[in-house]
């Protein structure tokens, strides 16, 4: 038992110092906000590290880095690894290896390089027949293009995908019924339940 923890002592130290050893010292990124506080970090998320231990990272918009705390939030977000998200959290009390730590309480995807917004949501039926998706604002989509055939067998699964098609702000849409988009680009976030 013990040789188990410091190989785990010696695995986080490891992951540390390659973590904080580029790009400055930490207390130069460090955030000086207290525990407890929520806030809105913008930034990339990315895994550093290597299993069975890696850290799910944000690094903001302005250079600094937070450390994601375990949570299904935070599986999620490790699917949009490089892509830039808008999380709101919470800052906890102790901090790991001089890194802020935050508790994930939602997540919000970025518009990618191209200025396209990602549209998520949840598949509701993926036949041969058509795929539909249930977008977070509750609106449904018809996926169409080549990518379809993917979400085969994917129905309750988490995804984002890009395309062209009907905005999901455009006030001509009715929410009930179903937009189409010919999808160019998807991911999956969580796989269905």
């Amino acid at each position: 038992m013990r040789d188990r923890f410091l190989l785990f002592a010696l695995a986080v130290w490891s992951a540390a110092g390659c973590l904080l050893g580029c790009g400055g010292s930490a207390s130069e990124k460090r955030d000086a906000r207290s525990a407890g506080e929520t806030l809105y970090v913008e930034g990339k998320v990315s895994l550093r590290g290597s299993r069975p231990f890696p850290l799910l990272l944000l690094e903001s918009s302005d250079g600094k880095i937070y450390l994601i705390d375990p949570s299904p939030l935070s599986q999620e977000l490790e699917q949009l690894q490089e892509m830039s998200v808008g999380v709101r959290g919470r800052m906890l009390p102790e901090v790991k290896m001089d890194v802020p730590t935050l508790s994930i309480a939602s997540y919000e995807m970025l518009p990618l390089s191209t200025g396209q917004k990602p549209l998520v949501g949840t598949i509701l039926q993926a036949t041969a027949e058509g795929v539909t998706m249930r977008a977070q604002d509750d609106s449904i989509w018809r996926l169409e293009g080549d990518f379809k055939s993917v979400f085969l067998g994917l129905q309750g699964a988490k995804v984002w995908v890009i395309g062209e098609g009907d905005a999901p702000s455009s006030p001509n849409a009715r929410r009930d019924s179903p937009r189409t988009i010919l999808v160019t680009e998807y991911g999956i976030i969580r796989e269905a339940e």
